[in-house]
């Protein structure tokens, strides 16, 4: 495949789309916003002080066209007006943090899960990442489509995002829900940056806690887990179950959160979040396979609140957490 609609221009979306295009590839940059559009036309998309004139077009105009592989690079409470406009047909790959059970009837070419963090200013096409990592790009169902991801791969490394080509994207994406579904909602509801997790306290601890129980509701589940960073997701559990470890290296991981925030963050000013698609879908399945979940329920209640309210993450919040650790 040589043409690409990259739909949504945020952080991810610009990163992707503009190591797309330096890999001589055919872009288009789908987005919502009239002036993230008008700034993109005028100046065009930039990511880490480069700029490309990357083409870009209003969602409400835009439509599947065939043979063209459409990446979603949206939060998951936005698939739903694009899957109005797609069909079976349609070829799509999600860059998803959160589980959308909506996706998973249909034939996707594959999925990516990004380790790297890349933050987008409001209301510009412009982003810098704010902290390295890996894109685990993968089938659905494994070993399938591996010849398309395989030269996608290749035109994203040779682009700049250090891509990697694994038989399976679940295993990976569990994993990458197993921490999302503990930092954002704890640094949410404090209005804190990521790094404030693993200062010594009891956020700390109840921090380590959640991770806990997210890797115990996905073993119940008998969920696949993946390598992302340093340490399977079994051996974090380990570590943290030995208190003294967890504490002892939680220094050495602090400095590369410094000055970086999850996306959810901002979205509970906005209403709209992915609670229900980090917390929310970890609840259904503890319940399903008998599993306790107590942090789970209680960050899906107060983040559902803040975002009924648009309130900005502060003590009031955080304090909710905290009394139920």
């Amino acid at each position: 495949m040589e043409e690409f609609h990259v739909i949504g221009a945020g952080g991810i979306g610009l990163a992707i789309a503009t190591s797309l295009y330096k890999a001589g590839k055919k872009v288009l940059l789908i987005e919502n916003n009239p002036e993230k559009i008008a700034f993109c036309k005028a100046h065009g998309a930039m990511v880490d002080n480069q700029s490309f004139p990357i083409n870009i077009e209003a969602f409400e105009n835009w439509a599947p066209c065939p043979n063209v592989v459409n990446i979603l690079c949206v939060k998951c409470y936005n698939n739903d007006e694009i899957l109005k406009k797609t069909n079976a047909q349609t070829l799509l790959l999600p860059i998803q943090n959160g589980f959308d059970e909506r996706l998973t009837s249909l034939p996707l070419i594959g999925e990516g899960i990004a380790s790297f963090i890349s933050e987008c200013a409001p209301k510009k096409t412009i982003a810098n990442i704010t902290r390295s990592g890996k894109l685990h790009l993968g089938p659905t169902q494994p070993w399938a489509n591996m010849p398309f991801l395989f030269e996608l791969k290749t035109a994203l490394r040779q682009g700049g995002i250090d891509s990697h080509l694994v038989a399976w994207s679940l295993p990976y994406k569990n994993t990458k829900l197993m921490y999302n579904a503990a930092i954002s909602p704890l640094t949410s509801a404090g209005g804190l940056e990521n790094s404030a997790l693993l200062k010594t306290g009891k956020l700390r601890a109840l921090f380590f806690q959640f991770l806990l129980e997210n890797h115990a509701i996905l073993k119940a589940s008998n969920q696949p887990m993946g390598t992302i960073g340093p340490f399977h997701p079994d051996k974090v559990a380990w570590l943290l179950n030995h208190k003294w470890l967890g504490e002892s290296m939680a220094p050495f991981f602090r400095p590369s959160l410094k000055k970086t925030y999850c996306s959810m963050f901002h979205d509970v000013m906005g209403g709209a979040t992915e609670i229900e698609n980090y917390n929310g879908y970890l609840s259904r399945l503890a319940k399903t396979s008998k599993s306790p979940s107590p942090l789970n329920d209680i960050a899906l209640k107060v983040i559902k609140q803040m975002a009924s309210e648009r309130s900005m993450g502060n003590v009031h919040w955080l304090k909710a957490l905290l009394d139920a650790f």
